[in-house]
């Protein structure tokens, strides 16, 4: 079954229109940030560069954080369906399974 199956020839076309549309807006957004990049000191950008990869190193923690709290709150609410998910009878038995500095971030 093919994706375009049951599709009109408009709707195809209209994806088509966005697809070309959204390639050229990321084309002139990062034809942007090189031009606003070659603008500025070697020091500005390294600062910027360590600030984005801080912001998600953060935002990976915390989603991490948020996605085994709702593991830890499955095996509360259904332990032989998240054993059987996850292939460990506990959740601290899933938890002692993840390195040092996994368990740190997780719940």
């Amino acid at each position: 079954m093919s994706n375009q199956e049951g599709s009109s020839k408009l709707a195809t076309a209209t994806a088509g229109v966005f697809n070309t549309s959204l390639l050229g807006v990321v084309i002139v957004a990062a034809a942007a940030a090189i031009i606003f990049m070659a603008a500025l000191a070697p020091a500005a950008i390294a600062l910027i560069v360590l600030g984005a990869a801080a912001l998600l190193l953060i935002l990976g923690a915390v989603a991490f954080h948020a996605l085994t709290c709702s593991i830890k709150a499955y095996y509360a609410s259904n332990p032989a369906g998240a054993a059987a998910a996850y292939g460990f009878p506990t959740y601290a038995a899933l938890k002692a399974s993840w390195p040092w500095a996994v368990r740190i971030v997780a719940c």
